[in-house]
Formats: structure tokens, C-alpha cells, sequence
């Protein structure tokens, strides 16, 4: 079986952080199939754009690397992208090039059995309109914003979501809740099943004891929509209770800086850490060091940073949105909160980092329900079956 996986975000050796849970995946299937192509197609950055703003800070990506010997190489080709979602149709037709110049060039030595695209969007409609041409299945995996932001909000390149949805052979929502939606807008033709990303328990591990330092971890883009305002405003009446709390943020900063500036103007900076993104490995090991994990988004699909929490043994307090409810077990594995209820949040934080024993007991139940639901190896085993009752369907 070759599976060629078509993707926008993914890992490369100078940033590793970017779809980094789709690469996790693609380990996990390149010990399960013959051959495994990755293709995620980059835009060109113009040289002049290259040295400001954001582009600056993004390492250049390689034209290709091999992931795997001899099972799974990687290609980032070039292509012209408007900024934004201008000119759609142009970066449509460039996606389809790519995807089918892709498959041509191993008919004859090493024919691609299947496509797995993931996100409903510019990369499924492409991998689903070469699958067509070359008569392959494909599978399309929706993460969770293109579903939450542009299907739902019926923002520009909404339709290739749902177009994608309603074509596809095997449809694989991260959450139940998308699942839901997707459902909603329109009737598929194939296949649908919901199927967890997974996690590498072999790298997100417990700590051998819960954590002496009162500290709480969040791992996600600090960005309005993740919530991280509200768990601004819940922090001050935290440290009422409990002083010595610290609070690390993990990943990058969208704020232009008004987070850390709304942090100085409720005076709770001093407890406050931001840490830009981190790799994997950095990821499990400030877990391991936390006492619990702090999730507030108002929308979400079905975070991968929060399997990683549960599986590393550490209970969760998250909101009531999206996929979160599919894996927080509330009172079990963590506390669930509404949305932008800073006081219930605050509640919940408060409950938990003066209880160590409810820590101990909450983080016990997250690990099992890890190691029994959110096992990057299981979800990888039930992939690679679907793929083969998916490959048969059209052999038939």
C-alpha cells in the first residue's frame, strides 16, 4: 500500500512544530504501510517579504527530506498564493497540479493507493478532484476550524469543506461534535467514521509524582479565540487564593502583545510565563512538570494538546466546546467550564491547585482513559484498516 498524505502544515527538520500531530500520525502509519508520501505544498515568499513581520521568523522550508528511509519522503513544493484567500480559484488550480504531478510521477515505480487529505479545505477539494482523475480513493481528516470558522461561518472556501465532505470515500472528523455539523450541511456519499488523532504515549508519559510547584500549563496560540483573555481575568482571582500559582503559556504569541499587556495591567505578570512554541518532546516534559492543564477555547475541534495532557497524567480544566467533551470526562479526568465564565474558571482552577489529593485521583483517570482511548498506535491500526475496506470498495 502506498498512501499519499496531502497536507497544508507539517514538520520539517528547521521548524518541527508545525502539524506536528499529523506528523506524529505519519510515523505511526510508515510502520504500517509499504510506502507513505507526505505532500504539503508551501507558498513562495517573495524575498523582499522575507525579511519582515511574521515571514521573517519562519525557517526556509527544504524541497523535499526523507522522513523515514525507504518508507516515507516528504515534498514542500513551491507555489504562487495571494495573501489571504484572494484569488482562491488560482491557488485551487496550482493545489490540483501539484497533487496529480505527484501521483504521475510514481505510476510506473511505486502507484499511490490512497489520499489521505487532511483539513476541508484547498487540499482536500485538490486531493479529491486527482483521486477522481486517477480513479484512487481518498480520505479527507477535518481538524476542527475549517468546520467551527469557514463552514459554519460561511467565510471565503467554505464550500470546498463541504464539497469535500459530500464527495469524499471515507469522511474521518476529529470530533463527534464535527461530525455533527458536517452532517448537518450536507448528505456524503461515502463513508464517515469520527477517529482521534492519538497520542505517542511513549513520549507523553506521567511524571513519577505529582508536581510540588502549584503550576498550570496551556498549550495553544494565544489568540482571542483560544480564550486566553478570560483566563487572564480568572488568573487575578486565582493568585487571591492561591498566591504562589504559576502559570506557563506555551506557544505563540498572536496578541501583538496585548496579552502581556493586559497581564500588566491586572498586575499578575510576575506569575505568568510565556514560552513561545516549543518542541514535542519540551511539550511532554512541562507537563510532566505542571499540576494540572488549562484549555478555555470558545471553539475547538478535538485538541490534540489536551489528549497529550490526559495522557501525561494531568487532569483538565477546559471548556465545554467542540471535542472536549468527547475526551474530558467532567469530575472524572477534569473540570469543564462555559466558555467565557471566567468566574466558574476561576472556581475550577482554584479547586484543583489547593486539593493535591483531587490532582493525584483526576490525574490517575486521565492516564487510563489515555492509555484506553487516545493511543496514537490503536488509532493507527484502525487508519490502516479503513484504508484497506476503502481500497477493496473500489477494487470491487
Amino acid at each position: 500500500m502506498h498512501v499519499l498524505v496531502v497536507t497544508i502544515l507539517f514538520p520539517s527538520p528547521g521548524n518541527p512544530i508545525p502539524g506536528n500531530f499529523i506528523g506524529q500520525q505519519v510515523l505511526a502509519l510508515a510502520e504500517r504501510v509499504e510506502r507513505i508520501t507526505v505532500l504539503s505544498p508551501a507558498p513562495m515568499v517573495p524575498y523582499f517579504l522575507s525579511k519582515f513581520g511574521r515571514f521573517s521568523t519562519k525557517a526556509p522550508l527544504p524541497d523535499h527530506y526523507v522522513l523515514v528511509p525507504n518508507r516515507c519522503e516528504v515534498f514542500f513544493p513551491k507555489y504562487l498564493k495571494a495573501p489571504g484567500n484572494l484569488f482562491l480559484s488560482w491557488t485551487k488550480v496550482q493545489w490540483r497540479r501539484l497533487v496529480n504531478k505527484t501521483i504521475a510521477q510514481f505510476t510506473h515505480s511505486c502507484p499511490v493507493s490512497i489520499i489521505h487529505a487532511h483539513t476541508g479545505s484547498v487540499s482536500s477539494w485538490a486531493s479529491i478532484q486527482a483521486a477522481k482523475h486517477y480513479r484512487i480513493p481518498c480520505v479527507v481528516t477535518y481538524h476542527g476550524s475549517e468546520v467551527h470558522t469557514a463552514l459554519t461561518g460561511r467565510q471565503q472556501g467554505w464550500k470546498l469543506c463541504r464539497d469535500s465532505f459530500e464527495a469524499a470515500d471515507l469522511n474521518l472528523p476529529v470530533s463527534r461534535s464535527l461530525e455533527t455539523i458536517l452532517r448537518d450541511t450536507v448528505k456524503p456519499v461515502g463513508r464517515c467514521e469520527t477517529l482521534l488523532l492519538g497520542v505517542d504515549r511513549h513520549r507523553f508519559f506521567p511524571a513519577s509524582e505529582l508536581s510540588l510547584e502549584p503550576r498550570v500549563v496551556f498549550v495553544g496560540r494565544i489568540e482571542r479565540a483560544k480564550g486566553v483573555y478570560d483566563l487572564l481575568e480568572a488568573w487575578a482571582r486565582v493568585l487571591v487564593h492561591c498566591p504562589n500559582a504559576r502559570l506557563m503559556m506555551v506557544g505563540e504569541d498572536r496578541t501583538n502583545g496585548s496579552f502581556s499587556q493586559q497581564a500588566q495591567s491586572l498586575g499578575i505578570s510576575g506569575s505568568l510565563s510565556l514560552t513561545g512554541p516549543l518542541p514535542g518532546h519540551h511539550v511532554a516534559d512541562m507537563m510532566r512538570q505542571s499540576r494540572l492543564f488549562c484549555l478555555v477555547s470558545h471553539k475547538e475541534g478535538t485538541p490534540v494538546c489536551v489528549m497529550e495532557a490526559l495522557s501525561c497524567g494531568l487532569p483538565i480544566v477546559a471548556t465545554r466546546v467542540g471535542g472536549i467533551p468527547d475526551i474530558v470526562l467532567d469530575q472524572k479526568t477534569g473540570i469543564l467550564v462555559e466558555k467565557a465564565n471566567t468566574q466558574e474558571l476561576a472556581d475550577a482552577l482554584v479547586s484543583l491547585l489547593r486539593d493535591p489529593s483531587k490532582c493525584i485521583r483526576m490525574g490517575r483517570e486521565a492516564q487510563l482513559f489515555a492509555h484506553a482511548h487516545l493511543d496514537i498506535v490503536r488509532t493507527a491500526d484502525r487508519l490502516v484498516d479503513l484504508y484497506r475496506e476503502i481500497i477493496n470498495i473500489r477494487l470491487e
